[in-house]
């Protein structure tokens, strides 16, 4: 939708409200920015899971942290007010959520950029239409957006900035006790937002005990806030073949992982982690596409992916009974069909090992 109407910005907002995996995925954008635009600040507003990804980032000038859903009105208003007085040049909605279209309209900035979505569109005064039938690295879907406003991108390595400690705090920890007589650090990332992405518990079992049989290592069971029932489950009956990670903040986590010579895991913030500081990662992937959140041509990073003809299906429940019925599927079997062996095997084939 017609020219971009402010070519040298000197205040930029970008949005992108959920998702710490997201938000790592939109660092490129960032580093993009910065580079058409040196002398320009940049700043981003997320939500407070996501913000400690940023805080220590030189590309970013502020982070700016959205009220919870159960904040008083008062406080909404007030950081809306504080958000329209700084008069922002450029608005980029990353998402065009309900929320963040809002967040766009209200900034003020007399450039609004998000994609050319339904009912999101009148937010916006500059519309990138999206390329809804190809299926990308995410990374390069939202450079789109930058594209639209004849800004090109910054190559798609995400990166993340980390405190100060983080790394030392990190490497601590893999210094002693059991952790550091592991002749190779290997996390098992069992977590995933939606049931559909989970790998089931009796396969991560089993690749565990695999893995301390064959290479006398004990994987690191990985896992956030909430998770504790679900390592739980997978641990049981082998809690003395597998470490725990140390119950910490996002950016120690995240220094802890930047040590690990492997993560497996199901698609999510951990593997996102891992991919942003160069850890070699096997994502296993079900019903969403593993082409759009690993990234793409780097031997480093791969993914396990069953294709059924009912999917890749992007649902976040899966819609099949437990037990195949009259020649039908059954519940997760798109992950069910990757095999411990198979992941193991392209384990092996990352680290070297002998099988």
């Amino acid at each position: 939708m017609g020219l971009v109407t402010h070519t040298n910005p000197q205040k930029i907002l970008v949005i992108r409200l959920k998702g710490i995996g997201d938000v790592i995925l939109s660092t490129p954008l960032l580093r993009a920015l910065k580079k058409a635009y040196p002398k320009a600040q940049v700043h981003f507003l997320t939500r407070a899971a996501s913000a400690p990804l940023l805080q220590h980032d030189p590309l970013v000038e502020k982070v700016w942290v959205h009220p919870e859903k159960k904040a008083p009105l008062g406080d909404l208003l007030q950081f809306l007010s504080d958000l329209r007085a700084e008069k922002f040049d450029w608005t980029l909605d990353l998402a065009a959520e309900p929320r963040s279209a809002w967040l766009t309209l209200l900034s003020g900035a007399p450039l609004r950029a998000g994609f050319d979505i339904r009912l999101r569109r009148w937010a916006f005064n500059h519309r990138i239409p999206p390329r809804r039938y190809e299926r990308r690295y995410q990374v390069e879907v939202l450079l789109d957006l930058l594209r639209g406003l004849g800004i090109e991108g910054d190559g798609i390595d995400t990166r993340i900035a980390l405190g100060p400690g983080d790394l030392e705090w990190a490497r601590g920890q893999w210094a002693g006790g059991e952790l550091g007589a592991q002749r190779k650090k290997i996390g098992l990332n069992p977590t995933g937002t939606w049931p559909s992405k989970r790998w089931p518990a009796d396969h991560w079992r089993r690749l565990a005990l695999k893995i301390y049989e064959r290479w006398n290592v004990k994987p690191v069971l990985v896992g956030g806030p909430g998770d504790g029932a679900l390592l739980d489950e997978v641990a049981w009956g082998i809690g003395d073949q597998v470490l725990r990670v140390p119950s910490t903040g996002l950016l120690q986590a995240a220094a802890f992982l930047s040590q690990m010579d492997l993560l497996i895991g199901n698609d999510g913030t951990p593997q996102h982690l891992a991919q942003a500081f160069g850890v070699p990662s096997l994502t296993l992937c079900g019903p969403h596409w593993g082409l759009s959140w690993v990234k793409p041509q780097d031997p480093r990073h791969l993914y396990l992916q069953h294709f059924l003809d009912c999917g890749p299906c992007d649902l976040n429940v899966c819609p099949h009974p437990r037990h195949a019925q009259a020649g039908g599927h059954y519940q997760q079997e798109c992950m069910v069909r990757i095999g411990p062996d198979k992941v193991f095997a392209a384990a092996q084939g990352l680290l070297g090992l002998p099988s």
